[in-house]
């Protein structure tokens, strides 16, 4: 065996016993969204606002525009007006805030700029069916023997 083919062979046989190692390694969680405080309020929010998208101020080609919604700021509502905003890193979106009814009051999860996938469960319609009950018999009577 050449010199070359024998250093070859011990590099694909280190590989082939590393790779299962590598396999085993835990991937990390991701980051936590920076300032993003999911609270539970009493009052529902108010309906949203009505707003007109002007395209010809977008400041620059990348710009999206942002649509206005209510804040929960002290201990009350706040309506934030839409605005053009730039994404602050490559391969964000912005996710629009979440106003869910639950048992408490309302969970209120604020708008944010994020990196990772939303994955929402969709509603799967069921397809009702008839069920058709057979009438019962009325039993006959039946005389007890003396």
């Amino acid at each position: 065996m050449s010199p070359k083919s024998s250093t070859a062979a011990v590099l694909l046989l280190a590989g082939a016993i590393a790779l299962p190692a590598l396999g085993q390694i835990p991937v990390p969680p991701p980051p936590p969204l920076p300032n993003l405080e999911v609270r539970v309020v009493a009052t529902e929010p108010p309906p949203p606002r009505r707003e007109v998208i002007v395209y010809d101020q977008r400041p620059a080609p990348d710009y999206i525009w942002v649509n206005g919604s209510y804040d929960w700021q002290g201990d009350g509502w706040v309506w934030v007006p839409g605005r053009w905003a730039s994404r602050p890193a490559a391969r964000v979106g912005w996710v629009s805030p979440r106003y869910v009814r639950v048992e408490e009051g309302w969970r209120y999860e604020p708008a944010h700029w994020s990196n990772q996938r939303l994955v929402v469960k969709e509603k799967v319609k069921v397809k009702k069916e008839k069920i058709k009950f057979k009438k019962e018999k009325k039993p006959k009577e039946y005389k007890e023997k003396d």
